[in-house]
């Protein structure tokens, strides 16, 4: 899933720090998004949940600061 960074308000170019900054965000956003996939009654695949949530803590290792920022796909 790509995800363009967005600064609304912002008056200067973005630096490298503001754009790891949000994609942290984004990051935080989806990992609280798929929290409920870890609860013991979730009926999904717990084991791919899990590795896409592992994908998305390891995502700010390997990134380049852009303003575009591919994310893991989820699970289905």
């Amino acid at each position: 899933m790509e995800i363009t960074l967005h600064y609304p308000g912002i008056t200067h170019e973005p630096t490298n720090e503001d754009l790891r900054d949000r994609m942290r965000s984004e990051r935080n956003r989806l990992l609280a998004e798929s929290d409920w996939t870890q609860l013991p009654d979730a009926r999904v695949d717990k084991e791919a949940w899990a590795t896409y949530r592992q994908e998305l803590r390891d995502a700010t290792e390997n990134w380049e600061p852009s303003f575009v920022w591919i994310a893991p796909s989820k699970p289905f």
